[in-house]
């Protein structure tokens, strides 16, 4: 029988060398709490997680809201925290955000957890749809809706809303903000944790192993979002969604493995050749 644990760090990601630091500072992050930390991830888990019985990956070559798509169903806890591989976390932040989800959500709510990116640290109304014109401009989306990039949420209620859209979106910005317009149209409330979690490396444009994400985010999800929030009554016809889209979405994402699949990130960034030179921190 798999343990049982208070939280899951679920994590689709590549940068491999990025992960222990990563885990070393969830440590740190969560003391009060019993977890796990799942990776989805095309590589293998380093070596020096050999020993480490909370660590486990789950190997999808897919995209990114594929990844965690198929991997939700098989965590050992009720709640997971959604986040990303170029981060760390700091102290007390996540038993902050744990506690709050405790004390003020029900099945239905989710935490929103601050994190920040670029050395950048985002005001709390940024967590709201009214702050970005992008958002409050499509009619489809209410104007006093939160959005949450970040998020603790109870697993089955991702599950019951069908999660996210991954035939549609090939990146998670635009499938996780469709997936909270849907839980706030079912009755859920986000909840804002004014604790910063982590702070992200940021990536513009083409930069580092940037460009696929940025081309599916920018070509791609992007005009379909609008699109589809365009349209007024959109969140009267769209709340539940098939939870197994997953399972028809393409098993290789072309867009970040055009050719074929190398063994390991370092191989990737070098085969693709990547410049990292104009990273921000």
């Amino acid at each position: 029988m798999n343990k049982k644990y208070d939280l899951t760090i679920l994590i689709p990601g590549i940068r491999t060398s990025n992960w222990l630091r990563l885990y070393n500072s969830l440590k740190t992050s969560c003391k009060q709490y019993t977890w796990e930390l799942v990776f989805v991830s095309p590589f293998d888990l380093p070596k020096e997680f050999k020993a480490d019985e909370n660590v486990r990956l789950i190997k999808d070559f897919g995209t990114i809201p594929r990844c965690v798509q198929k991997a939700v169903p098989f965590l050992n806890s009720d709640i997971f925290y959604l986040t990303v591989d170029d981060c760390y976390f700091s102290e007390d932040s996540i038993d902050y955000a744990v506690n709050l989800y405790k004390s003020k959500c029900n099945i239905k709510d989710v935490v929103s957890v601050s994190y920040g990116e670029g050395g950048n640290l985002m005001d709390s109304k940024y967590w709201t749809v009214a702050f970005h014109p992008d958002l409050n401009r499509l009619p489809g989306i209410p104007k006093n809706y939160k959005i949450a990039n970040q998020c603790i949420i109870n697993k089955e209620c991702f599950i019951e809303l069908g999660g996210f859209d991954c035939l549609t979106f090939e990146y998670m910005d635009k499938p996780i903000h469709d997936f909270m317009f849907r839980l706030q149209k079912s009755g859920g409330n986000i909840v804002h944790s004014d604790k910063h979690a982590c702070i992200a490396t940021w990536y513009p444009g083409e930069v580092g192993d940037h460009s696929p994400v940025h081309h599916a985010q920018v070509d791609h999800d992007e005009p379909i979002f609008i699109q589809m929030y365009l349209d007024p009554d959109i969140l009267n016809r769209r709340v539940k969604i098939d939870y197994d889209n997953w399972k028809q979405s393409p098993a290789v994402w072309k867009r970040r493995f055009p050719f074929e699949i190398p063994s390991s990130y370092e191989e990737l960034c070098v085969k693709q050749n990547y410049d990292f030179s104009n990273v921000k921190k």
